[in-house]
């Protein structure tokens, strides 16, 4: 049995939607129907009802059921015998959001190399949802991110909290406001209501806090400008056309890899008097998924560099 196939059919399976499994497996839909081919072929039997929508056949259902063990235990078997090997060789899989990885796994994976340069180090890179369908499948050993909260099934330990944060062009804030804030206060949000802002879509966390926060305090801010992309939120912020919302850890100048100039020369950042805005970043694996020693000194790593005051607020008693 292929097991490449059997992983494909899984995600298949799931999404019931032969092009939205593609693109969440990075693969050309007619790439995953021939692997799906191949299975049933292997078989002699029809796993899909090739309907509007999709739908699994009673033999579909039935593999279904078993393959998610299968590949979980081949995972877990593999993973074994990578550590009784003395450590010597191996690869440890870590899922994290595209535009916080940048921002946090730098300093944790150079030191993890020095530490181990024995150890294949991939990441699987994606939104919020991509990392976590990962992690049930199997495909990552740890995840570092928001919280899943599914403590059946997920052991998580939380590194800190992060809180979001006021972003503003410094030539922008002298032109607009009487008085500037100061900065290590909690401010007040409708203080920059007067600001245009530039902002992530909606069905981002990002960009849905940034509604949320405007709901919550009864502000219309104009918005000048929505992208998708973190680099040029930033960006574009500095060069003075907007203020922004940001995540606090990503304007921590310690971690500041992703943005290749001094921008907080050009830019101010406020701390928001505004609690519903924070949420628990941990780092997370799979009970039952196999959990060997290179992933356990990433998990340490992680531990060492990311718990700290400087992350967000105190990560201290909120241990999984």
């Amino acid at each position: 049995m292929n097991f490449l196939n059997l992983y494909y059919f899984t995600v298949a399976a799931e999404e019931l939607n032969f092009t939205t499994a593609a693109k969440r497996l990075f693969i050309s839909q007619q790439s995953l129907s021939n692997h799906i081919s191949g299975l049933e072929k292997e078989f002699g039997i029809v796993l899909f009802n090739r309907t509007r929508p999709v739908t699994l056949t009673d033999a579909g259902k039935a593999l279904n059921e078993n393959a998610r063990l299968l590949l979980s235990q081949k995972s877990r078997i593999e993973k074994t015998m990578q550590d009784l090997k003395d450590f010597r060789k191996g690869e440890l899989v870590i899922g994290v959001a595209t535009s916080r990885g940048s921002v946090l796994l730098p300093k944790i994976l150079l030191q993890f190399h020095e530490d181990f340069p024995q150890i294949q180090l991939r990441l699987v890179e994606g939104t919020t949802r991509d990392i976590n369908h990962a992690l049930y499948d199997g495909i990552t050993d740890v995840n570092i991110g928001f919280t899943i909260d599914d403590p059946e099934h997920v052991h998580e330990s939380i590194l800190y909290t992060e809180e979001i944060v006021c972003v503003a062009p410094n030539a922008l804030m002298s032109s607009r406001m009487n008085m500037l804030p100061q900065q290590g206060n909690a401010q007040d949000f409708r203080i920059f209501s007067g600001l245009p802002f530039i902002k992530m879509p909606q069905d981002t966390w990002l960009g849905d806090a940034f509604e949320k926060l405007c709901r919550h305090h009864e502000v219309s801010p104009e918005v000048v400008l929505e992208t998708s992309s973190m680099s040029t939120l930033v960006s574009v912020c500095a060069a003075g056309m907007g203020a922004i919302i940001l995540p606090q850890s990503f304007v921590n100048r310690e971690l500041l890899y992703w943005s290749p100039c001094e921008w907080q020369n050009l830019v101010s950042v406020y701390s928001l008097d505004y609690d519903a805005g924070s949420r628990p970043i941990a780092v997370g694996y799979l009970k039952g998924h196999y959990i060997g020693r290179a992933a356990s000194e990433f998990i340490r790593l992680a531990k060492q560099e990311l718990t700290h005051p400087g992350m967000g607020k105190s990560a201290q008693g909120y241990h999984a």
